[in-house]
């Protein structure tokens, strides 16, 4: 039995939580530095297999205390990609974890448009299982791009096919629909949106909201669909 560990392990995924669930039994203490955004998923609770459930026993009911360090600091400090890391101290628990996840308001309302509704996951499909691309489509990746971005500002890329097992495709009725689309998926209001609920470099399309890509996707056509209050609007589009 040792009386701590000092430790920075891998960051590949879990792979830092299960480094510390290891060594736990075997310590007084941890001090540690890993990423912290598994603790800080406002959607961990609605995932059928987050990190933050699997190890809320092994790890996370065992903080003490905890130091944010952001992603725009970590990554200059570290060059790390756009992941906030936290300084851990683990030992007998007693740190509220909870607030790190929840939901602020903006988040929830998008969120909620989810329930009983369809989402990108649904109506888009995996490249190279439909056979010809015709008509109009759009293209989304699995992974996000730089900045939080759901996917590139460029339109010309959106709208061109690229053979790649990763990537989805979003058909449609039309151009207008389609450009609609892009203009839902670069808006201010879904760049905040993803900043809250990624926690790695995947999207979680199943709780990005569709909307009626028919509408002129505006600012105001969001904050109303969305019902946003004039402060929530301001805090985005402003």
């Amino acid at each position: 039995m040792f009386d701590c560990c000092i430790m920075n392990p891998p960051y590949d995924k879990s792979l830092h939580l299960k480094i510390i669930a290891e060594i736990l039994p075997h310590c007084d203490k941890v001090v540690n530095i890993s990423p912290c955004r598994w603790l800080e998923d406002p959607l961990a609770r609605y995932k059928s297999n987050s990190e933050y459930k699997k190890f809320e026993d092994k790890v996370s009911k065992k903080i003490e205390d905890l130091i944010i360090v952001e992603a725009d600091v970590a990554n200059e400090l570290f060059d790390i990609d756009h992941t906030d890391l936290g300084i851990y101290t683990l030992g007998n628990g007693g740190y509220d974890y909870s607030k790190l996840s929840e939901m602020d308001s903006i988040t929830r309302k998008i969120f909620e448009k989810c329930k009983g509704n369809k989402t990108i996951m649904d109506i888009s499909t995996i490249e190279g299982y439909r056979g010809p691309h015709e008509g109009f489509f759009g293209v989304i990746g699995s992974h996000r791009h730089p900045d939080s971005k759901f996917i590139s500002d460029d339109y010309g890329l959106f709208t061109t096919y690229r053979e790649t097992c990763g990537n989805k495709l979003i058909f449609f009725d039309s151009e207008n629909e389609r450009k609609n689309c892009f203009n839902y998926l670069t808006s201010k209001l879904l760049r905040y949106y993803s900043s809250k609920i990624r926690t790695n470099q995947r999207i979680p399309w199943q709780f990005v909201p569709v909307i009626d890509f028919k509408e002129d996707c505006t600012d105001s056509y969001l904050k109303q669909y969305f019902g946003l209050t004039d402060e929530e609007y301001k805090n985005i589009f402003c």
